[in-house]
Formats: C-alpha cells, sequence, structure tokens
C-alpha cells in the first residue's frame, strides 16, 4: 500500500509540474503575442508619422521656397530703389508686392517626440530638431525684420533704406538656411 501511495503522490506532482508547465508556456506565447502585437502597431505608428513628418517638410520647403524667392525680389527692387528718396519704406514694399513669412510646421515632430521618441533612431532625431532650431533662428530674424519695418514704415531716408536691406539679406539668408535643411532632409529620405 505504501508503494501505491507513493505513486499517486508521484503522479499528482507530475500532473501538478504539466499544469504549472501549460500554463506558463501560455503565459509566454500571450507575452510572445503580445510584444509581436505592439512591434508591428510601433512599425505602423512609426512609418504613419515619419510619412506625416515628410509631408509637412515637403509643405514647408515648398513655402520656403515661394517666400524665398519673394523676399529676392524685394531685395532686387531695393538695390534699384535705394537712393531714390521718392517712396517710404511701407510704400516700397506694398509697390514690390509685400512680404512674406514662411511657415514651417513641425507639429507631427513636436507630437511623435513627445510621444514615442525612442522609436527613432538619434540620427533622425538629430535633423528633425535641426529644424525646429532653425525655424526658430529664422523666427528671430523675421521678428527683428518686422519691428524694424513697423517703427519705420513712414520713413524715406537712405539710412533707413540701407538697414532694412541688411535685415532683409539676414532674412534671406535664413530663408535659404531653411530651405537648405528641408531639402536636404527630402533628399535623404529622413535618414
Amino acid at each position: 500500500m505504501s508503494k501505491l501511495k507513493k505513486m499517486k503522490k508521484r503522479s499528482q506532482i507530475v500532473s501538478f509540474l504539466r499544469e504549472i508547465a501549460i500554463v506558463v508556456l501560455g503565459v509566454l506565447i500571450a507575452v510572445s503575442v503580445s510584444n509581436y502585437k505592439e512591434r508591428k502597431d510601433n512599425e505602423k505608428y512609426i512609418e504613419q508619422t515619419l510619412l506625416a513628418i515628410e509631408n509637412e517638410i515637403r509643405l514647408s520647403n515648398n513655402e520656403v521656397d515661394t517666400v524665398l524667392k519673394k523676399h529676392v525680389k524685394l531685395f532686387e527692387i531695393l538695390e534699384e530703389q535705394i537712393e531714390e528718396k521718392d517712396q517710404t519704406l511701407g510704400e516700397l514694399v506694398a509697390n514690390s508686392g509685400g512680404f512674406q513669412v514662411a511657415s514651417i510646421k513641425n507639429v507631427s515632430l513636436r507630437f511623435f517626440v513627445s510621444n514615442k521618441a525612442e522609436l527613432l533612431d538619434f540620427k533622425l532625431i538629430s535633423q528633425l530638431l535641426d529644424i525646429e532650431l532653425q525655424t526658430n533662428l529664422l523666427s528671430d530674424k523675421v521678428k527683428r525684420f518686422a519691428d524694424f519695418a513697423y517703427e519705420h514704415v513712414n520713413d524715406k531716408e537712405e539710412e533707413v533704406m540701407l538697414k532694412f536691406a541688411y535685415l532683409l539679406a539676414d532674412v534671406i539668408d535664413g530663408d535659404a538656411d531653411a530651405f537648405g535643411i528641408l531639402f536636404g532632409f527630402l533628399s535623404v529620405g529622413g535618414e
């Protein structure tokens, strides 16, 4: 009888270990499926976000290119008429088509970085942050330029026109830098 009890106990232990193994195997399978699904979801999220970022950069690049051409045209007109004192600064700007500010969009970048930045490689994040830095630098140049222009909108003096030209050249330089960074990002496909 004691042999029968031992076999019964051994059978219960084996049965218990078998059930534990089944549960552990089930948990491992569930974790693996969950990890696979999370990886696929992250890949899809990255793909969609990078597409949104690329589209924003493409739109921004086109806008910067358009604005850059307008600023160069304004600068050329200013060069031709800088010594003439028959127009105020405001009239000169209005007669040459005005001044425009490029809107460089980076909403997708900010959203992505604040939510899942760890999914992107450092080089890509660095490129995107360079774009944001260039946008901020350009914004500062435009603000300085606009402040001066509004302050001197009714002035005709050559000194005012020269300073306006210098500030405009600085904005053009910022536009060109922004265009270069955006174009560079698009040329290498964001990698």
